[in-house]
């Protein structure tokens, strides 16, 4: 006999995907949640014709409205999406295989591959290609971390793996919208490494953004996006270059 599956929701006005996202899950859900903290556009509506149940609830953090979610949840297996992502025909149907048909023994979680589109077009390098996210899992067998951002699940469990590509990603619409991440995420990261403690030394802002680019540019053979991945290069290097200049303007200010 199979499980039962709750996809959960985080959201804060989720965007132009959200429709399709949620189209894309509703022949494997047995329950759509959405925990959403403040949206001030259409995302309620939105939820609320595709039948899911809505929590209102302010924001705690990445981690912790994750966990929360999982937690109200009412299936102990979870499909974690995101707003700006879409669940391929495939993956849908190896889901249904793998949990809805037959739990699966021994298994805590899947890892599923997803393609990032960026003006419309897959970036098929640098540090946005192909990546691997655990998104499919068991909440009885682990928890989400205490990072501030790329909060992750972490379980005691076997992982598995979808086969196949299973997300298409639609993070950003423009190159405003990659800025003003990068921007939030690199405060963001800034205050976890202070938290943490961690020694930083004047030069890491600019070793860390070298490092980054050429990973990214070089290593991960992003110039093979174009414009594109140029693009993708140099807002991680400058994510990085702030993540560390804003650490140590944090240290400097508390030692004052």
């Amino acid at each position: 006999m199979g499980a039962r599956l709750s996809v959960v929701y985080v959201t804060k006005n989720a965007g132009r995907h959200f429709g399709r996202s949620l189209a894309s899950v509703a022949n494997i859900a047995d329950e759509l949640l959405v925990v959403d903290s403040g949206s001030q556009d259409n995302t309620l509506m939105v939820a609320r014709n595709a039948g899911a149940r809505i929590i209102e609830r302010s924001w705690p953090g990445f981690a912790a409205q994750r966990q929360f979610a999982v937690a109200a949840a009412e299936n102990p297996w979870i499909l974690m999406m995101d707003a700006d992502e879409i669940l391929t025909d495939t993956a849908a149907k190896a889901i249904r295989n793998a949990i809805l048909i037959r739990e699966p023994a021994g298994v805590a979680g899947y890892r599923l591959e997803r393609r990032s589109f960026f003006h419309g077009k897959e970036i098929c390098h640098g540090d946005w290609a192909h990546d691997q996210v655990l998104r499919l899992f068991d909440r009885r067998c682990g928890a989400y971390g205490e990072n501030l951002v790329h909060e992750a699940w972490e379980t005691h469990g076997t992982i598995a793996r979808i086969p196949g590509c299973a997300l298409y990603h639609y993070s950003y619409a423009n190159y405003g919208e990659l800025l003003d991440k990068l921007r939030r995420y690199a405060t963001l990261n800034a205050q976890q490494v202070h938290q943490r403690g961690k020694a930083l030394h004047a030069y890491m802002p600019m070793t860390h953004a070298l490092a980054a680019f050429w990973r990214g540019y070089f290593w991960r053979l992003g110039f093979l996006d174009g414009v594109e991945g140029a693009a993708i290069a140099w807002t991680t290097a400058l994510g990085a270059f702030m993540k560390y200049a804003m650490a140590l303007e944090l240290r400097d200010h508390n030692q004052q």
